[in-house]
């Protein structure tokens, strides 16, 4: 039993160094409006509430033009046939 007491202390101890866990904050980046289930988690890593979900609504720092033609660049390489020796 007294070794079970020192065990129970120690896990106090840890529990007491460690910071709390912090929860997520669940309101939208754009107006702080709490947005519960239906919260839009942007591309830019933000999360927004209906209104504001379009990156034209909220200032989006995500570049869509450049990602697409990223996108565009891998799906389609570039073919070319082989070198043939003309006679």
């Amino acid at each position: 039993k007294v070794g079970d007491r020192m065990m129970v202390k120690e896990e106090d101890q840890l529990k007491a160094s460690l910071p709390p866990a912090k929860r997520e904050v669940n309101r939208c980046s754009g107006c702080r409006r709490k947005v519960g289930l239906t919260g839009f988690r942007c591309r830019c890593g933000e999360l927004f509430c209906g209104e504001h979900r379009y990156s034209d609504r909220h200032d989006c720092s995500y570049d869509y033009k450049t990602a697409g033609r990223e996108a565009i660049a891998r799906e389609n390489p570039v073919v070319k046939a082989a070198k043939i020796i003309k006679v």
